[in-house]
């Protein structure tokens, strides 16, 4: 498989696929020019070879966007037994740092959020389900919105979510607080088909439709706990809470990220971990 495939396999355009390309070119002729082999080079060479293109007067964007060539040419050299690790995973450019989390929820807060708003008379079924997917199995809101009613498995109490471009299937545990009302949802839907959480809205379906109920689902919880922002921030949470427990790649399966490198940065969980790895990662100075 070449580089190009590998792309292909990660949904990218074909101007992006050229694009890379010729990055991944110029990049290649650079290790050459220092003796180096994609078997060998290191997370020092990287920052040389950034520190090569800042004296040579490249942008930080067009910096960012090589740095990001050669974070995926390292994840396609290990996918082909070429290299064990990435030099270039969890490096970003100054002024570009991928966004931490923050503002987190405590774990116990979540599951007395969950508890809370599940005994509101005044929510459908529907919207208690979804944050509980969300609280519990961290799911994300386009993956509700594709999960359908086969997906979840009442008996065996576990849920299948489903691979999409940002992700990876994975199957996860229900937790006993979520059955009956997960059972509700699936005799509705035996009732409607379709996606689990898509509503017949004056006689239109759409996908939007999950994506307004979730919204509005999130600004009722808010008025239980008023620290929830968003279904950004509870997934974040549920990851760094993961983190805590589990194993790094058992939480990357348990995310869905493709790559561990996406995990990795949830392991900032306190603000002065967060002080550290800004610096870490800001090699351009």
């Amino acid at each position: 498989m070449t580089f190009s495939d590998y792309l292909q396999q990660q949904h990218l355009s074909e101007g992006s696929i050229r694009t890379y390309s010729n990055y991944l070119l110029e990049y290649t002729k650079w290790l050459a020019q220092e003796e180096l082999t994609e078997a060998n080079f290191t997370y020092n060479d990287v920052l040389d070879y950034m520190r090569h293109l800042k004296i040579t007067g490249r942008s930080a964007g067009t910096v960012r966007s090589l740095l990001n060539v050669i974070r995926h040419y390292g994840h396609f050299l290990i996918d082909q037994g070429a290299r064990q690790d990435n030099p270039a995973a969890g490096l970003y450019v100054r002024g570009f740092i991928r966004k931490l989390p923050t503002n987190l929820l405590g774990a116990q807060e979540m599951e007395q959020l969950y508890q809370q708003y599940s005994l509101q008379l005044n929510v459908d079924v529907g919207k208690k389900a979804m944050l509980g997917l969300m609280i519990y199995q961290g799911m994300t809101v386009t993956e509700l919105v594709h999960l359908e009613g086969r997906h979840i498995w009442i008996k065996e109490q576990k849920v299948l979510i489903r691979a999409g471009q940002q992700g990876v299937e994975r199957v996860l545990p229900l937790h006993a607080a979520q059955l009956s009302i997960l059972g509700e949802c699936l005799q509705e839907q035996r009732r409607k088909g379709g996606p689990l959480f898509m509503r017949v809205t004056k006689n239109v379906v759409s996908k939007r439709n999950i994506g307004n109920r979730i919204k509005h689902m999130i600004s009722q919880a808010r008025q239980l706990n008023g620290r929830l922002l968003s279904a950004k921030q509870i997934r974040s949470s549920v990851i760094t809470h993961w983190l805590r427990n589990n194993d790094l790649r058992q939480v990357q399966y348990m995310a869905g990220h493709k790559y561990v490198s996406s995990t990795e940065r949830y392991q900032l969980n306190h603000l002065d971990d967060l002080q550290g790895e800004v610096n870490r990662h800001h090699p351009m100075r």
